[in-house]
């Protein structure tokens, strides 16, 4: 049989898939308020220590700091204005029940790696698709690719990496280059995808068939895309994810 025989076939489960999403985003279900995840982040991974950081919500400012070394987390010590776990820009296009915790992890090489935990709240818009957030501000994707992890006792987590460029300019106009990583996963009540499309569909399946929506959690992990960085996703990951794990 020719291909084009087949065509109105793939339409017909096509329009089928389309309509099983539709109805599933557009029906009452139950919101259940549990996670598939600990949202924490633990201040030591083996040899890296962790710091939370926080935000200067003052959009003429928006400095970073980290928690340990301020006396108050709330206040910006230098302009007065609120701390909090996201930046202006997260804060003003997420959901206001949305949660972010940030952590960075500093190696006693010099080395640091970023690690973030973010949780839906009722509005889905709490997570979308990385990609689309990463490739602003002179910031570029050169690879994506997908990448086992392998865990004790169960399957491999798999997760997305994202190899990225991030091109800028000095006060001198000097032209700067830094390659990193960032790579990622989803996590809900019993699934584990690193495919937004693939969150996507079992966020369907779970409305169609249980009849309630799941928080989801999206965990990343970036860092500097040096020679074995690689082998430091694995390390970090194998290292993070039991504490993270719900018992």
């Amino acid at each position: 049989m020719e291909a084009r025989q087949f065509k109105p076939y793939i339409i017909v489960i096509g329009l089928m898939v389309l309509t099983s999403v539709v109805l599933a985003f557009t029906v009452d279900v139950t919101m259940s308020a549990e996670a598939g995840i600990q949202v924490y982040l633990p201040s030591r991974v083996q040899d890296w220590v962790g710091r939370e950081v926080l935000y200067c919500q003052n959009p003429e400012h928006q400095r970073t700091y980290f928690a340990e070394e301020l006396s108050n987390r709330s206040v910006c010590p230098d302009c007065g204005a609120e701390l909090f776990m996201m930046s202006v820009d997260e804060r003003r296009v997420l959901p206001p029940d949305t949660i972010i915790h940030k952590k960075q992890y500093l190696h006693p090489s010099g080395e640091n790696v970023v690690a973030s935990i973010v949780l839906s709240g009722a509005d889905r818009s709490s997570i979308h698709r990385p990609e689309l957030c990463l490739t602003g501000q002179g910031q570029s994707i050169q690879r994506s690719w997908t990448h086992e992890v392998s865990l004790p006792g169960r399957e491999p987590l798999q997760i997305m990496v994202l190899d990225m460029r991030r091109r800028w300019r000095d006060r001198d106009g000097v032209e700067h280059v830094h390659p990193f990583y960032y790579a990622y996963w989803f996590v809900g009540q019993n699934r584990e995808t690193h495919s937004h499309y693939g969150r996507m569909l079992w966020m369907a399946y779970d409305r169609i068939v249980h009849n309630v929506a799941h928080r989801w959690a999206y965990i990343a992990v970036t860092g500097a895309r040096n020679d074995d960085y690689v082998e430091q996703i694995e390390n970090f990951i194998q290292t993070i994810y039991p504490q993270m794990a719900l018992n």
